[in-house]
């Protein structure tokens, strides 16, 4: 089944009805986290847990440094656990980003990307949501599911990130209505603004001069492209997410409409991330080269480890919507 959210659609109810009959459910994030889909799952593990569900949130990989502030990011495993009954995914635009290798039970997939493959027994998409805790969000009151204090914080922290403290084009009057009731709840946004954004270790900013080092700008100062490699991560010893500010800082030039980071992956491979400013739609590059996300960031990786092969590559894909 795949749809909108639906106060009285069939998809919701039975979504709720596989959550209410579930004795173990596992809630998956998607490889590489950023704070949606943690907070995300995170919130759900909240609301469930307070309803006597036994659950587990689980990653594979690292978790971001600056999230540790959430409430219940200790109990994320690596592993996902034997003898499920119900697996419920957040944020995860396609199965093989969750990182496990097999649907084990009935599957609940929440996102807001509108590139979502759909890979759900059900499937709880909003493409045009801020973030997947909106949708989660909505779902729980939809459904009378309690949202309590800890999960609102959780909520609340997805969607900031995600909107970029409200900045991005995915902001409306919904999305502050949604960020007035996680207040209510209980949310300081002064305390989840500091922990975001006010902890920031001397590595990063180490490995952000380095990185913006290599910016070249392209096509008439339109397109700004930096480079983020290994060997940059072991001397300024900062981790791979940390150059996402870096991207932004490109985005913000007065002339870049699009900006790109080309990071070199542990086995080469090349990850692009991309951003964009006014009217060019990334997710249309990201999906043309097998990735997904939002028209303003997206990404995707690529099965090559030339640096100057991927950057040419997406620079001759970028030129054809910027002349679109």
């Amino acid at each position: 089944m795949a749809g909108f959210i639906d106060e009285d659609g069939a998809m919701i109810h039975e979504a709720k009805k596989q959550i209410e009959s579930a004795h173990t459910i596992a809630l998956l994030t998607h490889i590489n986290p950023d704070a949606d889909t943690l907070g995300s799952a995170l919130g759900m593990w909240h609301i469930l847990t307070k309803m006597q569900k036994k659950c587990v949130v689980v990653n594979t990989t690292a978790l971001p440094y600056n999230l540790d502030f959430l409430p219940g990011i200790e109990k994320v495993k690596k592993t996902l656990p034997k003898n499920v009954d119900l697996m419920i995914s957040f944020d995860c635009g396609s199965f093989d980003r969750l990182g496990i290798e097999k649907k084990d039970a009935f599957l609940i997939n929440f996102d807001h990307h509108k590139s979502n493959t759909l890979y759900g027994d059900i499937n709880i998409i909003e493409p045009t949501f801020a973030s997947t805790s909106q949708v989660v969000y909505k779902f729980c009151k939809v459904s009378g599911f309690d949202v309590n204090k800890d999960a609102a914080l959780c909520f609340y922290t997805a969607l900031v990130d995600d909107c970029g403290f409200f900045k991005y084009d995915t902001v409306n009057a919904d999305v502050f209505a949604f960020a007035k009731e996680l207040c209510e709840i209980g949310v300081s946004p002064e305390y989840v603004a500091n922990e975001l954004t006010m902890r920031e270790p001397l590595s990063k900013l180490r490995l952000i001069a380095m990185v913006l080092e290599t910016l070249e700008l392209l096509c008439d100062g339109e397109v700004g492209v930096i480079e983020l490699t290994q060997q940059m991560l072991r001397k300024s010893g900062g981790t791979k997410e940390m150059a996402d500010d870096a991207l932004n800082m490109v985005r913000s030039l007065v002339t870049v409409e699009v900006a790109m980071l080309l990071r070199q992956e542990e086995d080469g491979r090349i990850k692009v991330s991309l951003r964009s400013k006014r009217y060019v739609d990334v997710s249309k590059i990201a999906m043309y080269f097998g990735g997904g996300g939002h028209k303003r960031a997206a990404g995707f990786t690529l099965d090559i480890k030339d640096m100057e092969k991927a950057k040419s590559d997406v620079i001759e894909k970028i030129k054809e919507e910027l002349k679109s």
